[in-house]
């Protein structure tokens, strides 16, 4: 142990702080652009030789996958955080992405020990050895803003210890420019601020772990029962760039589903997500967790669903919420001049729209709109048959075609921004458990 404290950097440290200067990070992005640039003329020069085309373009998907994976995981921070989304938007991209940006959630590169043990000495005042009766170098797990460790605590109890990544707060501004100046070529740069403005905010709650510490007080407060565990806060040792909290037993999505779980045990556990997540939108706290993705949720064999992470916790204005559910109601209803008037409080259909624009934009949301409706028309949805999927893919090119191009303004507001995530987050796993949920409460919930 005292050998990889020599010296600084240890050998394997390969991966260690992220760089966090705007020039430095811009060249990271620039590189896997001309990465992603050789693999498309690779791409085109086996067309010309009478490649097979499927094949060709199945292996450009995955190489250019794997180089945005790579590169993003230098970066981490904001950047990785915005792969981890898109490996749950379903229909958005080609399946090698998911496969592989979902390593996004808990895969990531880890940082070496002795980077491991400057941080946690910086944070603490006393080096890992001393501030815990025991510390497991090798990370648990590792995502976009920190990794995770096994320890004890001088009195004996087991915890995890939430290390972050360096540069990761102060790389946030630099990142949502470089998004602001990509995503300008394509829509209107000035509409862009707002949505840039909630990522930012939200990104540095996330990066203060006080504040995740408090959010797990309040969350286990409300869910923590005989189906839902959620760690404890050990405050003692946690600063906001260290976390110590209880340990979870448990394994990860991938792990519970390379078991072979029987049906009834993929609903139970749907189920559990599903109805708490209904719970949390409608309740009068307006406080909901809005990452969900398969790293931040663990299957035990208690049979309790342990909810890990709550850095990211979004708090929606009454009457945004209310809005949500009083859409939800017109929707169910079938009242489309009640829609209207709500897309219009929810600044889905801005007033200046002219004719042809409005007509795209109610086409679309409705057909948005279709698509979560029906997990609510019957009494149980089958996340499992696949329809939810094609849907998707039928109406994505809606947003990608011609009329899209046209309209260069992002619609609805800003929360929506983790209210999609939210939503994109939860179908995943849904879809990826192939559970039948009931969902008579939910619709309950949300129509009461």
């Amino acid at each position: 142990m005292e050998d990889q404290d020599k010296g600084g950097q240890d050998k394997g440290d390969e991966y260690g702080a992220p760089p966090g200067g705007a020039t430095d990070r811009g060249l990271i992005a620039a590189k896997t652009g001309l990465k992603i640039g050789s693999n498309y003329a690779r791409y085109l020069s086996r067309r010309i030789t009478g490649t097979n085309k499927e094949e060709a373009r199945g292996e450009l998907h995955t190489r250019n996958a794997e180089d945005l994976f790579a590169e993003l995981s230098k970066l981490r921070g904001t950047a990785l955080k915005m792969a981890q989304g898109l490996s749950m938007e379903p229909g958005v991209l080609p399946e090698q992405f998911h496969q592989i940006l979902s390593k996004a959630q808990y895969e990531v590169p880890a940082m070496g020990p002795a980077l491991v043990r400057r941080l946690v000495t910086q944070a603490l005042g006393a080096p890992p050895e001393k501030a815990f009766a025991d510390f497991s170098f090798p990370a648990m797990a590792a995502a976009s803003l920190g990794q995770v460790h096994r320890a004890t605590l001088h009195d004996g109890r087991q915890v995890a210890v939430k290390v972050q990544y360096p540069n990761v707060r102060e790389s946030i501004d630099s990142d949502l420019r470089l998004v602001r100046g990509i995503a300008g070529r394509f829509i209107d740069a000035q509409a862009i601020d707002p949505y840039l403005k909630e990522v930012r905010d939200r990104m540095m709650e996330e990066t203060n772990y006080l504040l995740e510490g408090q959010n797990l007080e309040v969350f286990a407060g409300r869910f923590d029962s005989s189906q839902i565990i959620i760690p404890q806060w050990v405050k003692e040792t946690s600063t906001e760039r260290v976390l110590t909290m209880t340990y979870v037993e448990g394994v990860h999505l991938k792990e519970y589903l390379a078991s072979n779980p029987t049906q009834e045990d993929r609903d139970r556990y749907g189920q559990l997500l599903w109805d708490t997540i209904h719970t949390q939108i409608v309740a009068d706290h307006l406080t909901v967790h809005a990452d969900a993705h398969p790293g931040n949720f663990m299957f035990r064999p208690d049979g309790r669903l342990a909810i890990l992470d709550f850095g990211c916790v979004k708090r929606f204005p009454r009457d945004f919420r209310d809005n949500l559910l009083e859409l939800f109601k017109a929707r169910m209803s079938g009242d489309q001049a009640r829609q209207e008037r709500v897309y219009t409080a929810l600044e889905l259909l801005p007033a200046d729209l002219k004719p042809d624009e409005r007509a795209y934009l109610l086409e679309i949301i409705g057909a948005m709109g279709d698509i979560i409706a029906s997990l609510y028309e019957a009494d149980v949805y089958d996340f499992g048959s696949g329809v939810l999927l094609e849907r998707f893919k039928e109406v994505m090119p809606k947003f990608m075609g011609r009329e899209a191009y046209k309209y260069r303004r992002p619609i609805g507001s800003h929360h929506f921004v983790f209210v999609n995530r939210l939503l994109g987050g939860l179908m995943s796993i849904l879809t990826q458990l192939g559970a039948h949920i009931d969902t008579r409460y939910a619709r309950k919930c949300l129509s009461s």
